[in-house]
């Protein structure tokens, strides 16, 4: 092979290995606004639905000024669904102009539009753009609420980089601001990618202990047993999870039943095109799983219900004492304990 065609195969290698491309998490230099970006092509629903997978959710109307989608939107290529749809009665873009859709990213194409469900997607040179909810874009981008979409590699927006010690355990500068890593047996904390956590790839492992013995320390999730730790089971008590709650190593996660999704973690809504976009969310706790919960209702009645019982059988009981009393007095005694009173 010559090396034209070497340079042919080498690019092709690198465009295969592209597919599905999901870029390191960025967060602001406070760390209260993250997101990430996912090159996977997908219609608004499909993106949607694997935000809320990863734990995130479709990102809010992005801003020019947001460092953090200025990063992960910086030399990519295509657009992307962002969390902004509008009704299936809104049928040109002149009447969304109507609901106030401001954005100073840039304005919203003006051309007529089919009547069908409408969303928008964010191009790489942060153009707003409106496109039928159907049409399969290159990826989407997800932002970070409750902190369970950015874990591991997270990139932090901050001029200084490394030059205060952010991380607690290694800083690696990078250009638009700084990365944090962690020593062997540790990862970034999920909630704050400064801070490392000790953790087990396995449900038993070794403490961490001090040179002499004397004190030992088990993961998150986990319980000293003897010499070893041990996993806990977060799941006996099923932890608020709507539907299904699945043990995990150290941790847990939530799931649903179809078709319903899992939303904020632990809840569960049906989000269906045949509802109208509307979401339901799911009116009763799972009595399978949960073992049938009362409300504070149910047992100040079941308490009236005891008492009122309670009293009834104490009636019951003084009656039927009084009665047989009554019985004895009017029976005249037998012959033998006649005799015997006369005796005496």
């Amino acid at each position: 092979m010559d090396s034209y065609g070497q340079t042919i195969l080498i690019f092709i290698v690198l465009i295969s290995s592209c597919a599905g491309l999901e870029r390191s998490c960025a967060c602001s230099s406070n760390l209260k606004h993250c997101a990430n970006i996912y090159q996977i092509p997908a219609d608004f629903q499909t993106a949607q639905e694997n935000c809320r997978e990863r734990g995130g959710q479709l990102s809010i109307q992005p801003n020019a000024s947001d460092k953090v989608f200025g990063f992960l939107l910086d030399n990519m290529i295509g657009h992307f669904w962002i969390g902004q749809h509008f009704p299936k009665d809104k049928c040109n873009t002149s009447a969304l102009r109507e609901r106030e859709m401001t954005t100073e990213l840039t304005n919203l194409e003006s051309a007529e539009t089919a009547c069908v469900p409408l969303c928008v997607s964010v191009s790489s040179d942060r153009r707003l753009t409106v496109k039928p909810c159907e049409e399969k874009l290159d990826g989407f981008l997800c932002e970070d609420p409750q902190g369970d979409l950015c874990k591991g590699s997270v990139v932090i927006l901050n001029d200084a980089q490394c030059m205060y010690a952010p991380c607690e355990h290694k800083c690696i500068p990078m250009r638009t601001g700084y990365r944090c890593s962690c020593m062997e047996r540790h990862r970034p904390n999920t909630r704050d990618p400064t801070r490392c956590d000790f953790y087990c790839t396995t449900t038993v492992c070794e403490p961490i202990c001090l040179r002499s013995g004397m004190q030992c320390w088990c993961p998150k999730g986990f319980v000293r047993s003897e010499q070893t730790c041990e996993d806990i089971d977060e799941c006996e008590s099923n932890n608020d999870c709507a539907h299904m709650c699945i043990n995990t190593i150290g941790s847990y996660r939530c799931a649903c039943y179809q078709p319903f999704i899992l939303v904020h973690g632990s809840e569960c809504v049906l989000d269906l095109d045949i509802f109208n976009g509307q979401v339901f969310t799911t009116p009763f706790p799972n009595y399978i799983a949960r073992g049938g919960m009362s409300t504070p209702g149910e047992y100040v009645g079941l308490i009236i219900f005891l008492v009122v019982a309670a009293f009834a059988l104490l009636v019951l009981v003084r009656y039927l004492r009084g009665r047989k009393a009554t019985v004895q007095e009017c029976n005249p005694p037998d012959d033998d304990e006649f005799h015997g009173s006369v005796s005496k």
